[in-house]
């Protein structure tokens, strides 16, 4: 289900592009000095990684959680939206009617196979439970319901339709349904980002109250394994406890964060704050060489690798998914790609790495998207009510990432009249207003337009006519939008929005949703000949899951949720298996435990 298999690399290969080292293979586990051991080690502390650990304690596991940097991932970054449905409490609360039945038929439209249908199907059917487990720790939630479409609500508003179900085309599959679940937080702002902090919290202390023990500043380098090629420990670079560079260390990684998020890589000034956030990041790298030390971690019963993706390894972007480098990377620093060479070391297969979710939001403000997206040529090429992620994979796998947002006079001034007096966050107003002095082109008629834009005129001319007819009823779109969501484009003067990945102004959101395959049952690592490797599992944007085909807004949390604890259950349920084995009629598992 998971596409076509990528060749096998290494730390040899000159595209590797990674401090990852090669798996180290032992005939005698028990003749390694470890430094620690416990049952379950987790790579990658963000929403994966505490979902992996917090179900695998809960159910007797000893685990220990090793992060690069503080933990919380690009989970705690962003809005705090999980995709749940199927009839949540919530849901009910609220009074939004729906089945797991209807989530479903919805998700397999932007699923797409990626996921085989029992495993979709099972998201959808144990999603009310989710929110259920994650209420139980403590993450809160509220049915305040937002009903219009949009691509992140009003502050005060935590359900609402955060996917394309709302659009003609998707309703006519699936009875539409508020899936998208925002956190309630006492620390709520102004922005509408930091939200996901309140998921990601009350799950990490409650992983701490059961006994997990987290490791800061601690990377992952290299993945042990034994003579059968089972995943027994890693080997981690770490400050000692009582090590006097740690709060400088945690100092600098900050100040480079925050540079490096400072601007998108577009923006005027981008170069310079890159600059200051490699240079704090250098500083951090020589204290690292001079006060890390190398700890070896038995992990008896399992690794779950959930160190994110690989959006900010710009190499490996560059590799293999060029056309989208102009895009603005969305995650976190750590999203470096380490999780998935360290499963590929152990003989993990990857797949779809040259897949990355690019997000072209035209809604809010709403009138953006009942204009007319064209390609270069001036062809329209999308139902521009979908939601942003739908619009930039068509935008940038099927038209060379250009894309151009035609509007008339009328459809202008009104955007100019919801940029100023709608409920917009900056996230959403800011790029509007910059699109709308900055990126627009404007002729007095249709012909005027696409001369400037080097459109063909006559493809433009018939493109609107189209449009127009559908608009007002006079034909069905070919699209599938509805009349209710368009405009017709008649009151010159015309203008055209650059929204392509180049825009410089109106940056493009993307983010990597390739990674490692695993069994869909287990979550376990398997490889290119699609046997799974025995103690190692994988979570999260560092494996193929539900979102790894299309993204909509929460659902890259719920598949972090999902996969993470499907990860932490089975390994313990191994664990129980193999206890229970009597340790006297099998000398192989009398070995192991000894």
């Amino acid at each position: 289900m998971t596409g076509v298999i990528e060749p096998a690399t290494g730390p040899d290969s000159a595209t590797w592009f990674s401090a990852v080292e090669a798996a180290q293979a032992t005939h005698e586990p028990s003749q390694i000095a470890w430094h620690e051991e416990t049952d379950f080690v987790v790579v990658g502390y963000g929403g994966a990684g505490v979902a992996a650990a917090l179900q695998a304690t809960e159910q007797g596991l000893q685990v220990i959680a090793l992060d690069r940097f503080e933990g919380g991932g690009s989970t705690a970054m962003n809005g705090g939206v999980v995709y749940a449905g199927g009839g949540t409490a919530i849901q009910k609360q609220a009074g939004v009617d729906d089945d797991p039945d209807e989530m479903f038929r919805y998700l397999q439209e932007e699923v797409q196979g990626v996921v085989s249908d029992a495993t979709l199907r099972r998201f959808c059917e144990e999603s009310p439970a989710m929110i259920d487990w994650l209420m139980a720790h403590g993450v809160l939630f509220d049915a305040t319901i937002y009903r219009k479409k949009t691509s992140y609500p009003p502050l005060k508003y935590f359900l609402y339709h955060p996917d394309s179900s709302m659009s003609a085309a998707r309703a006519a599959v699936a009875k539409p349904a508020a899936r998208g679940h925002k956190v309630w937080s006492l620390h709520n702002n102004k922005t509408g980002t930091g939200y996901g902090a309140a998921l990601f919290a009350p799950l990490k202390e409650a992983a701490q109250r059961l006994g997990v023990k987290q490791l800061k500043n601690a990377e992952v380098r290299q993945l042990m394994l034994d003579a059968g090629g089972r995943v027994i420990g890693v080997k981690v670079l770490l400050f000692p406890a009582d090590s006097a560079a740690i709060e400088k260390y945690t100092r600098y990684q900050a100040k480079a964060k925050k540079y490096l998020l400072a601007l998108p890589p577009s923006f005027p000034g981008a170069g310079l704050t890159a600059g200051i956030a490699n240079y704090y990041l250098r500083k951090a790298e020589a204290l690292a060489r001079v006060h890390q030390v190398e700890r070896l971690i038995r992990a008896w019963h399992g690794v779950c690798l959930s160190a994110g993706g690989f959006i900010f390894n710009r190499d490996m972007i560059r590799h293999y998914a060029p056309k989208y480098q102009a895009g603005m990377p969305l995650g976190n620093p750590g999203d470096d790609g380490s999780g998935i060479r360290l499963g590929q070391t152990a003989g993990g297969a990857v797949s779809r790495l040259q897949h990355v979710s690019a997000w072209r939001f035209i809604n809010p403000p709403l009138a953006f998207s009942k204009g007319m997206m064209v390609n270069a040529d001036g062809a329209r090429f999308c139902d521009e009510s979908l939601y942003g992620a739908a619009i930039g994979y068509q935008m940038c796998e099927e038209q060379q990432g250009k894309g151009y947002l035609i509007l008339d006079a009328k459809l202008y001034r009104e955007i100019w009249r919801q940029v100023f007096k709608d409920q917009l966050l900056p996230f959403q107003r800011d790029p509007a207003i910059l699109a709308l002095l900055f990126e627009r082109r404007k002729g007095a008629s249709i012909a005027a337009l696409a001369q400037k834009c080097g459109f063909s005129g006559a493809t433009l001319e018939a493109a609107i006519a189209t449009y127009n007819r559908a608009a007002t009823g006079q034909q069905p779109d070919p699209f599938g939008k509805g009349a209710a969501d368009m405009s017709a484009l008649t009151d010159g003067p015309f203008y055209a929005i650059d929204v392509s990945v180049t825009s410089k102004l109106f940056p493009l959101p993307v983010l990597t949703l390739g990674g490692l395959v695993v069994d869909e049952q287990s979550g376990q690592v398997k490889r290119p000949d699609d046997t799974v490797i025995d103690g190692l599992y994988a979570a999260g944007r560092t494996a193929i899951g539900v979102c790894s085909h299309l993204y909509v807004s929460g659902l890259s949390a719920a598949d972090c949720i999902f996969s993470g604890r499907r990860a932490g259950a089975h390994a313990a349920a191994v664990a129980l298996r193999k206890s229970s084995v009597s340790a006297e009629t099998d000398p192989v598992l009398r070995t192991e435990i000894a």
